[in-house]
């Protein structure tokens, strides 16, 4: 492919870390373009996602596309970003990452964010961010931005809180003797590409903007999947397409998507429960469906009439209303955890665990999502009708049992919900309402797995959706008690997260590891190289087992974090020092957001407390335990009191698991299958 652009032409190449060594390029994010925005779970995804691409042998990883134009900036090769430049300054950021903590292990990774003297990645109008990358990156003579300059100036803070989190998760896999860590760098600098489209730079970027926005309608790997499967239906199409409509619209929940699709439908007469499953009670005429049946036109053909305009009728699908009217006031948006593309492969899992069939063979994570359904789409039309019927039960259960991320009038930022649901009746008409249930431990959980873990996969769903399906009937404490024995196993199974998750989903229970294995484990002076989960599984039990009379304690939410902090800092202000293997002790360590993190720095320990204490949420409740204990000691933390304080934190561990390894066994006594 070309990379020379004419004054009318948009050319297009592919680009690796290694291209861009190689061929000596720079990139230069314009004034116009907003600050670097992406959060440290977006950058902690995509890092895990590539590793995770590495580790299961795929032979590269697509990141997406940029968009840019070629500039001369002093005799060097240069790309302005137009778009892309969150992904972009990731990637510098973790050549950063790696050049910092990767110590002994060679790959040109390390010398991707430097060009000769200068910030490979430079920021117009922005001299503090070029600095800051570049003095990141080794080059001394640039002048580096304060702490308080980084934490007040929107344009720094987010790329020093993300080279905290990257710098964290290399040295955890450099601290891991099963990993080959100059491998995965060698993969990143060149199996990970992305498509970079270049513009003239005389182009006028209003029109071009414009133009992108109203190209039509893209077609997306879940539009041609559903045209496949259907085209495999040739009685009651358009009843399975509304069916398949009515899982796929995840921002409203299950129930007013159908109100919507099926309005004739005795509604007066049905409950939330009877919707567990489809019946026949939404069987319905062809004739009287909105979307009819359109055989012989091919989706390429039907798009392509979308796009000019001249649409037929019956290749239009009935448009979903996000509708408030006769819902309740308090709950008025929600946002799935997933996208539809991975809740249909969570499906096709437990619809395989149900037949008796193999795991699906590619990564579990939604750009895969052709790939898992190529089975599927050799079975014929009672199998695909029978996955389509499975669908719609599996979304009940998601939408009854699993978090969302639910906005309230009277909040401005979303928080992870579950719902009760109840019944009013409103000018003659019954409607299913659902109002946001108070915090419990059912939501805690859930947050723990949802923030840990593969979280392009979300595994854990595929088990606890599977269970669900098997028993459409459990109650409040039931699924907790299924959460808490599913989670429980994903945690001290010694197989992959995968294959354990698929075997609970079955009804087996994957292989465990003694629990003596995990304190091993958490008695090893990790630092920040130990597993976010059981921090935040820490978080969980702590705040079960506490007094809720304690608003704060009531009030407190697992959220994501993913930055260990050292309560006793690795750099203390007043130069005391703990020796290696208590500093980086489990026992003074707790997870934090980046921001929490940072606000803490290299203060004392009673410092960080009186901050601590002076704020209105507890940043975590290991640290509450940590300055309870002390203040108790008369203000010490040292080798012994953080030795007590993780030998506190183990007991609770072992407590619950104790507890769970008896559920289990109870389980195996009543001759549930077991491959361990």
């Amino acid at each position: 492919m070309s990379s020379v652009a004419t004054c009318h032409q948009v050319n297009t190449e592919l680009l690796t870390l290694q291209k861009v060594n190689d061929r000596g390029l720079g990139f230069l994010i314009p004034s116009y373009q907003r600050p670097y925005v992406w959060s440290d779970d977006d950058v902690v995804k995509l890092f895990e996602d590539i590793k995770e691409a590495f580790s299961t042998g795929e032979t590269q990883y697509f990141i997406g596309s940029s968009l840019s134009a070629r500039r001369a900036f002093d005799d060097r090769e240069v790309y302005e970003l137009i778009d892309g430049q969150q992904r972009t300054t990731t990637l510098m950021l973790i050549s950063i990452a790696f050049k910092a903590k990767a110590e002994g292990v060679y790959s040109k990774l390390a010398e991707v964010s430097l060009l000769a003297e200068h910030s490979r990645l430079s920021f117009e109008i922005r001299d503090s961010v070029s600095n800051l990358l570049g003095s990141y990156a080794g080059l001394e003579k640039l002048p580096r931005p304060g702490d308080e300059e980084i934490k007040h100036d929107e344009y720094l803070k987010s790329l020093a809180a993300n080279l905290t989190v990257l710098q964290q998760q290399v040295e955890r896999l450099k601290k891991d003797p099963d990993f080959d860590l100059g491998a995965f760098a060698d993969y990143l600098y060149s199996k990970v590409i992305w498509v970079n489209n270049i513009v003239p730079v005389t182009m006028d970027l209003n029109r071009l903007f414009a133009s992108m926005n109203t190209a039509g309608i893209q077609l997306e790997p879940v539009d041609l999947l559903k045209a496949r499967l259907l085209k495999k239906i040739n009685t009651d199409k358009a009843l399975y397409s509304k069916i398949w409509q009515a899982c796929e619209h995840l921002e409203n929940y299950f129930e007013r998507n159908l109100r919507q699709l099926f309005p004739q439908t005795g509604w007066n007469d049905l409950e939330y429960k009877a919707l567990k499953r489809f019946s026949g009670a939404f069987s319905q005429p062809e004739s009287a469906s909105g979307i009819e049946d359109s055989r012989g036109k091919s989706v390429v053909l039907l798009l392509a009439e979308v796009n000019a305009g001249d649409a037929p009728e019956n290749a239009k699908e009935i448009e979903l209303n996000d509708t408030t009217e006769n819902i309740d006031a308090e709950t008025v948006y929600c946002r799935s955890i997933i996208g539809f593309e991975l809740l249909l492969i969570h499906t096709l899992r437990i619809f395989h665990a149900q037949k008796g069939w193999p795991d699906l063979g590619p990564r579990i994570k939604a750009g895969n999502l052709l790939a898992c359904f190529e089975g599927l789409l050799k079975q014929d039309e009672a199998v695909i009708k029978a996955f389509i019927e499975l669908l719609w039960q599996v979304r009940y259960q998601f939408d009854t049992w699993v978090v969302k991320w639910v906005e309230h009038d009277d909040r401005e930022d979303p928080q992870l919900r579950l719902t009760t649901i109840s019944r009013s009746l409103s000018g003659n008409h019954y409607y299913i309402n659902r109002t946001a249930k108070d915090l419990g431990e059912l939501v805690q959980l859930q947050s723990v797995r949802n923030f840990t873990g593969d979280r392009s996969a979300q595994y854990w769903l595929t088990a606890l959706l599977g269970r669900l399906i098997d028993q459409p009937d459990m109650t409040d404490s039931q699924v907790l008690a299924t959460l808490e024995q599913l989670d429980n196993e994903l945690s001290l199974t010694t197989e992959t997260q995968k294959e354990a998750s698929f075997k609970i989903a079955s009804g087996r229970h994957p292989v465990l590891a003694a629990w003596f294995t995990k304190e091993r484990y958490l008695d090893t002076p990790l630092g920040t190289s130990f597993e976010h989960y059981w921090f935040q599984k820490l978080e969980y039990l702590l705040w079960k087992n506490g007094d809720k009379r304690n608003d704060k304690l009531k009030r407190y939410r697992i959220t994501s974090k993913n930055s260990i902090e050292h309560v006793h800092p690795q750099n203390e202000e007043h130069k005391t020092v703990l020796a290696k293997s208590s500093l980086n002790a489990f026992g003074n360590l707790v997870l934090l957001s980046p921001g929490e993190n940072s606000s803490y720095s290299n203060q004392t320990v009673l410092k960080k407390k009186a901050d601590f204490q002076s704020k209105p949420r507890y940043d975590s409740l290991k640290l509450r335990e940590i300055f309870e204990l002390h203040t108790d000691v008369g203000n010490q933390w040292a080798e012994a009191e953080l030795a007590t304080h993780q030998k506190r934190m183990l007991e609770v561990l072992r407590t619950h698991q104790k507890r769970m390894l008896e559920v289990l066994r109870m389980h195996y006594q009543q001759g549930e299958g077991s491959d361990g």
